[in-house]
């Protein structure tokens, strides 16, 4: 719990009604998407800015104070780089939601950090633009969020990530100065852009973007195939390529992922295959035709049960309807799940399905894996029952022998969902001790006080992190 004075400094900033402390409206935010595995821990308070001005001015009293600093967007993370670890206070982006402007000729977008990514589609669609990260929460996710994460989607494999699409930012420093970086700030400091750009809330909190936009494509045809096995679904993938075709995206879903949107109710596409992979092609309406064609005969080569194609946007969402239901089913047909992101070598996909299913056997747990075929992104997830004793500690285990396989591989812990608390322990195996101590020498840079969410991304505790606890004790 903070001292009155805290609290009172805090609501100086923002006024009373945008300051929460009691216990029973904290619990909302002791957990992200994360939180489906069990795990909780409150913060001492939760302050909702309305815009950089008042967050820079909550930025500073938490400085003063030691306090720890949690920024948030929606909380649908599955890393619980939105949650505390240590009490302090969470600063939601949630009332900073607005799309600033759309520049139709320069193909920019302003947005406030709190934007729902949807959003951000919808203002680009009416200006006849197209923006393509399309995390599968972005109905739910803020555009803050996706920066911080550096977030990406189904549609990465042609057009990339969250990164390739920020032409400036509006961020917050651990000491509440107000930095603008890339167009519209100073070019000069293109480099603290993108650094950044998947930080995690641990260098600054992002309050504004400056978006770059695309044309909106003439023609799109989405194709779904099913395989009697996974690696022929992955052979398909190299089939495609072999044509000489790069699709806008290239998604699967196994069969365990099937079946869990089936007993949910989300519909029976893909009926009772061990996997279904959808293709999707963008452009002129020529080359969408001549791709979309090419596509099937390199899918039919691959030994497809099914082909099916969708050249209309309601044949199109029918086709999608399984990829997009898949995280509400599993929600539905289990209570909890530990899920992760993790990136092999495209040709090692169907490997390491079949890697994840040994494991959920010695667990005993069922397992559901979706995600990114065409950029070897695997959406691994571990169904548990939080309630009953053992299950978190065995979903645990078998994310652990995941990232053990996966690091092997050579691949990386995330694709997209970040670092946050639940892969941390991991960071150095993958990048060494030497890159470790770069990070945590940026980190001191920019945030001495070790005050902008501890605890997340980067391993291990170092001092200047380790006094951020010890001033709030002395706050109390």
């Amino acid at each position: 719990m903070l001292e009155r004075r805290i609290i009172r400094d805090l609501e100086g900033q923002v006024d009373a009604p945008h300051v929460y402390t009691r216990p029973a409206d904290l619990a909302a935010y002791a957990f992200d998407a994360w939180g489906a595995s069990g795990e909780r821990h409150l913060p001492d308070a939760v302050v909702f800015p309305g815009s950089t001005a008042e967050v820079s001015g909550v930025v500073q009293v938490a400085a003063h104070y030691g306090v720890p600093v949690i920024p948030r967007g929606a909380g649908t993370g599955y890393a619980a780089g939105a949650a505390p670890v240590h009490g302090g206070v969470v600063v939601s982006l949630a009332r900073m939601s607005r799309i600033l402007g759309v520049e139709r000729d320069a193909l920019r977008l302003y947005a406030e950090a709190g934007a729902i990514t949807k959003s951000i589609h919808s203002a680009a669609h009416r200006a006849g633009l197209y923006y393509p990260p399309d995390p599968g929460s972005s109905t739910t996710c803020t555009i803050g969020g996706n920066v911080a994460c550096n977030a990406a989607g189904p549609h990465t494999l042609r057009y990339g990530v969250t990164a390739d699409y920020v032409a400036g930012l509006t961020a917050v420093l651990a000491d509440g100065t107000v930095v603008r970086v890339g167009e519209g700030g100073d070019r000069g400091r293109g480099e603290l852009q993108a650094l950044l750009i998947g930080s995690e809330g641990t260098l600054a909190v992002i309050t504004e973007v400056l978006l770059r936009l695309l044309p909106h494509p003439e023609s799109r045809v989405t194709l779904a195939a099913t395989f009697d096995s996974m690696q022929a679904a992955a052979d398909s993938v190299a089939a495609v390529t072999r044509a000489g075709i790069v699709p806008a995206a290239l998604e699967f879903l196994d069969s365990g992922a099937l079946a869990a949107v089936q007993a949910a109710g989300f519909g029976s596409l893909g009926g009772g295959a061990e996997a279904l992979v959808i293709y999707e092609v963008e452009g002129s309406a020529a080359t969408t035709a001549a791709e979309a064609e090419a596509i099937r005969q390199a899918v039919a080569n691959a030994k497809a049960s099914s082909v099916e194609t969708g050249t209309s946007a309601a044949e199109a969402d029918r086709l999608w309807s399984a990829r997009k239901a898949v995280s509400a089913a599993v929600a539905k047909v289990m209570i909890g799940k530990v899920n992760e992101d993790v990136v092999v070598p495209r040709d090692r996909i169907a490997e390491l399905v079949g890697f994840t299913l040994e494991v959920g056997d010695r667990h005993q747990l069922r397992v559901v894996n979706f995600g990114h075929l065409g950029d070897g992104n695997l959406h691994a997830t571990f169904l548990i029952d939080p309630r009953i004793a053992g299950d978190r500690q065995r979903g645990d285990a078998a994310a652990g022998a995941l990232f053990e396989r996966v690091l092997a591989m050579g691949g990386s812990l995330s694709g997209e969902h970040g670092v946050g608390q639940a892969k941390v322990a991991y960071v150095e195996r993958q990048l060494g001790s030497g890159g470790v101590a770069l990070m945590r020498r940026i980190k001191d840079a920019l945030d001495p006080g070790g005050t902008l969410n501890p605890g997340k991304k980067i391993p291990g505790v170092p001092a200047a992190e380790a006094a951020a606890p010890a001033a709030l004790a002395a706050a109390h």
